[in-house]
């Protein structure tokens, strides 16, 4: 499967640089005027940007199929290259075609509006880059604290506004409103789009009611949710959740669930007080209104495509969250877990690991600190073949084991992390 996935991920990456644009480029220059011959590419680069913002978007209000497919970390680092990509290209047809009155005012705010949102978005939104630029993290963590959660998501729609003003710019201009077969591409594309966001928008997810809020550690709640409906994820899925008459909490956020689907219709979390958002969830109050969307991850379809013998789990921190229902999902794979922390009081969940010990088929280390390389290898063992290695933490520690894993002689087909970073 996950040869599947890397196949997969780079014909998403194919489609939106070149198929996305196409029918724009098509119609475009198969209509556009000779008078203009001479702006022709500086024309196209503008239309290209305008077909990567509207994908842009689209991702944005995360399709579950998208998150199926190649899942939604790997979506949102297309989101982010492909938004400054556009703005590249905008830069591009702004300096190379000639405009004036309200055509050139459209244009120029919504590149600014770009500008601004595409230097902000870099810190508080491309969690893929700032966990390899420490610099653009140090930032980050200096400004959560003005800039929280729900205003970030707010400024961030900003973007509708620019591409409002584009789509604007764009029915200014004389020449190009006369080629109908562009603009039949342009509107129809546009108002798809559209749609697709202001139903992103409305209240959606099941809704839910806290049964429990607990403290687990100084830093880590535990909240226990009843839904009305059935809940639609698998073992080692996350979901976004949100509370609609909590004035902070209204704008989802992504949460892994602590356990498997059951009949009852109950979901657990544990919830780190990392931001603004994690840490008012601890004043969440017994019968107070929650809605969730989900679920969303690979874990689990990984494991059903790949069939392996025997799953060996790497965990640091709140990273084994994910993967505690993956163990309690899959009880007939024998399961290797290495799992460690920084402290003694931040190793979750241990009466868990007491009772899956009880099964023939399941060991785990536990400890404070990092594992060593030799205490991989050891787990590791002679016979590698049809061995899964699952990872939860964070980022730094992730990169690092796929980067060891393939020393000790697996496969990158033998490796998942879903990096939980943006």
């Amino acid at each position: 499967m996950l040869v599947q996935r890397k196949y997969l991920l780079g014909l998403a990456w194919m489609t939106a640089i070149f198929i996305i644009p196409l029918p724009f480029i098509q119609t475009l220059n198969a209509g556009l005027s000779p008078i203009y011959i001479g702006e022709r590419i500086p024309i196209l680069y503008g239309t290209i940007a305008y077909s990567w913002m509207l994908l842009a978007i689209y991702i944005g209000t995360k399709p579950k199929w998208l998150d199926r497919l190649i899942g939604l970390p790997s979506a949102y680092m297309l989101h982010g290259i492909l938004s400054l990509a556009a703005i590249t290209l905008a830069f591009l047809h702004k300096e190379s075609v000639w405009s004036s009155g309200l055509i050139k005012l459209t244009g120029d705010w919504s590149f600014d509006i770009f500008i601004g949102l595409s230097i902000y978005s870099l810190v508080f939104f491309s969690g893929w880059l700032t966990s390899r630029v420490l610099f653009l993290l140090w930032i980050k963590s200096q400004l959560e604290h003005i800039f929280k959660h729900e205003l970030s998501v707010w400024l961030h729609r900003l973007n509708i506004v620019a591409t409002t003003l584009v789509f604007i710019h764009v029915l200014l201009i004389p020449y190009i409103r006369q080629i109908k077969s562009f603009m039949a591409v342009f509107l129809i594309t546009t108002l798809f789009v559209f749609t697709t966001y202001v139903i992103s928008l409305l209240p959606r997810g099941r809704k839910a009611k806290v049964l429990t809020n607990t403290q687990m550690t100084p830093n880590i709640h535990q909240l226990q949710l009843l839904t009305r409906e059935k809940l639609l994820f698998s073992p080692g899925d996350y979901i976004f959740l949100s509370f609609p008459k909590i004035s902070g909490l209204k704008e989802p956020h992504p949460f892994s669930v602590v356990n498997v689907p059951n009949n009852k219709n109950e979901i657990v979390l544990a919830i780190r007080g990392d931001g603004d958002f994690t840490r008012m969830v601890s004043g969440v109050k017994q019968l107070d209104l929650a809605l969730i969307n989900g679920g969303f991850g690979q874990y689990q379809t990984v494991i059903n495509d790949q069939k392996p013998n025997r799953l060996l789990l790497i965990a640091g921190g709140i990273g084994i969250i994910p993967l505690l229902s993956l163990i309690d999902g899959n009880a007939s794979i024998p399961i290797n877990v290495l799992y460690s922390s920084h402290n003694k009081e931040n190793l979750l969940y241990p009466e868990k690991f007491s009772e899956w010990n009880n099964r023939a088929n399941f060991e785990y280390t536990m400890q404070v600190g990092r594992f060593n390389d030799d205490q991989v290898l050891s787990v590791l063992g002679k016979n590698k073949k049809n061995l899964l290695v699952l990872i939860g933490g964070p980022t730094i520690m992730g990169r690092y084991w796929i980067k060891k894993l393939k020393k000790f002689g697996l496969r990158g087909s033998q490796i998942y992390y879903e990096e939980f970073s943006w």
